[in-house]
């Protein structure tokens, strides 16, 4: 079983995770100008497209589109290096938090993601972020720079 043991990985992430962060690129009609308008909105991935939509201040027609930063051939090629496997799906925030966590010799995929209430918070103040990030990395990064933010990851422990 050695052989084996060194081609499969023991434990290999084939998902992503349920609850993600999304930036769409909602298209709709100005009820000012009446002309089209483009804006780009971060949502949950658990909001309904329809809920989003509405958020936009726009009016009917839409139309949406996923809008997600691609990942980058130097990402690539330092995942190749380190190991870290790439998924269907995976996006440029994505890469940067396995990536981080290879460099920094962690679990790739923290065991637990981020709860949803900090997934809300980061949406309100429009940051895209991985959800493969673990709150202490969050801990760690932002819990200075966003007023808040170390209540609320107190109240989700």
């Amino acid at each position: 079983m050695g052989f084996f043991d060194r081609i499969v990985p023991r434990r290999s992430v084939s998902v992503l995770p349920d609850d993600r962060i999304l930036r769409y690129k909602i298209t709709g009609i100005n009820p000012g100008t009446r002309r089209k308008n483009t804006r780009r909105v971060l949502c949950g991935s658990w909001e309904a497209i329809s809920d989003v939509e509405a958020r936009t201040g726009l009016l009917p027609p839409f139309t949406c589109e996923l809008e997600m930063p691609e990942v980058t051939e130097a990402q690539l090629e330092l995942m190749k290096k380190l190991g870290v496997p790439m998924l269907d799906g995976m996006y440029r925030a994505d890469a940067s938090a396995l990536i981080q966590h290879a460099l920094d010799e962690k679990p790739l995929f923290p065991d637990r993601g981020l709860p949803r209430p900090i997934l809300q918070f980061l949406i309100d103040h429009k940051l895209l972020l991985s959800s493969w990030l673990s709150v202490s990395d969050l801990e760690d990064e932002f819990v200075e720079t966003l007023p808040g933010l170390r209540a609320l990851i107190k109240k989700c422990k």
